[in-house]
């Protein structure tokens, strides 16, 4: 989708909300609007213009990027609320408070005159255009490949920070610019750690050790956990790692348009509820994904927003055992028409790695 489909679903969505002028300020929105991929700068949305406000590090980043968009250099004879005074006729103007401090908050509101109102601008990118589905589906594919590659140094010895490295070279090596988030490796009774840093902890036979990580392929990530056995485990750690098997599986068949996002948390914690392992699920279903490794819906059991075509999620359920271990296991779904499409590819089922 190019920009101008998105800015006019922008600005459709301005129309029904009574929205005159609207101050993007997270990276990812600002980048879906204008490829400005930056903490720094903004992007000023009304009905009759498009303005990026950026100091002068990315004026000729933008200026190249955006050649029909009007950009404007910050400095300190020209702040943000100079051009906010210059460009905007009403009285509200509408920003993330997310992504902007307290402070600055504040300080927008005395030196423009204006009434700031949240607005969460996620809410345009919880649908993807086939344009970023093509990007998410080829960041879940490096992942896979990357994850191939890998698995070779899963062994007892290597450090968990080492198979860390190994991961995030395993991933540009794949096509990948870079992993989605910090990789998480956890092993023994780390892994009732859902996202453990990598310690200099060696791995150990008759351990777990869990993966979670992601790839970045043209700004778009993908997000992969896979859990593995170190030769023979203990029965409990088996029968942990079964259900949460049996309720990842059941929640990607669940996956349709309409469900809600709490019944399909609840199609994988009933199960896990079920087995007695109920307290030790301590976290969502699983979230969006696209520019951001973490976006809306939540599968949460509070949130009843029901699925649409077009949405990706991770389904991602979970044991956590304090001073036993865990079990995570997490694949990247697109809700289709018909019901959901698996991105990611990397095999499930229970695997006792060779020793």
């Amino acid at each position: 989708m190019s920009r101008q489909q998105r800015l006019d679903v922008l600005r459709q969505h301005m129309a029904e909300h009574n929205m005159a002028a609207v101050l993007l300020t997270d990276r990812f929105s600002k980048y879906a609007m204008a490829e400005l991929y930056s903490a720094s700068g903004y992007v000023l949305v009304t009905p009759a213009g498009l303005r990026i406000l950026v100091d002068g590090r990315y004026s000729a980043e933008c200026s190249q990027n955006n050649p029909d968009v009007e950009v404007l250099t910050l400095n300190a004879e020209h702040p943000l609320s100079h051009f906010l005074r210059q460009f905007i006729s009403a009285d509200t103007l509408f920003a993330d408070a997310s992504t902007l401090s307290h402070l600055a908050w504040q300080a927008l509101e005395s030196q423009c005159g204006l009434a700031l109102q949240h607005w969460d601008a996620s809410v345009l990118r919880v649908h993807k255009y086939p344009d970023e589905i093509a990007k998410i589906r080829e960041a879940a594919a490096i992942a896979d490949r990357a994850l191939e590659k890998v698995i070779p140094f899963i062994r007892p010895g290597i450090s968990e920070k080492a198979l860390a490295d190994h991961i995030e070279m395993a991933v540009r090596q794949a096509g990948g610019s870079k992993t989605s988030f910090d990789t998480v490796v956890v092993s023994g009774t780390r892994g009732a750690l859902p996202h453990g840093r990598p310690a200099d902890k060696k791995l150990m036979t008759g351990e777990l050790v869990t993966i979670d990580f992601g790839a970045v392929y043209q700004h778009y990530c993908s997000d992969m956990t896979r859990t593995f056995a170190l030769g023979n485990v203990s029965p409990e750690l088996k029968a942990i790692y079964d259900t949460v098997l049996i309720a990842q599986q059941a929640a990607r068949d669940a996956v349709r348009p309409g469900i809600r996002c709490q019944e399909l948390d609840a199609v994988a914690r009933d199960i896990i509820v079920a087995a007695g392992f109920g307290e030790y699920f301590s976290h969502n279903l699983g979230h969006g994904l696209g520019l951001d490794v973490h976006e809306a819906p939540a599968l949460s059991p509070q949130n009843a927003q029901p699925l649409e075509p077009g949405m990706v999620i991770t389904i991602e359920p979970g044991i956590y055992v304090p001073g036993l271990g865990g079990v995570r296991i997490e694949d990247d779904v697109l809700v289709t028409e018909n019901g959901g499409e698996v991105l990611t590819q990397s095999p499930r089922a229970w695997e006792e790695i060779c020793l």
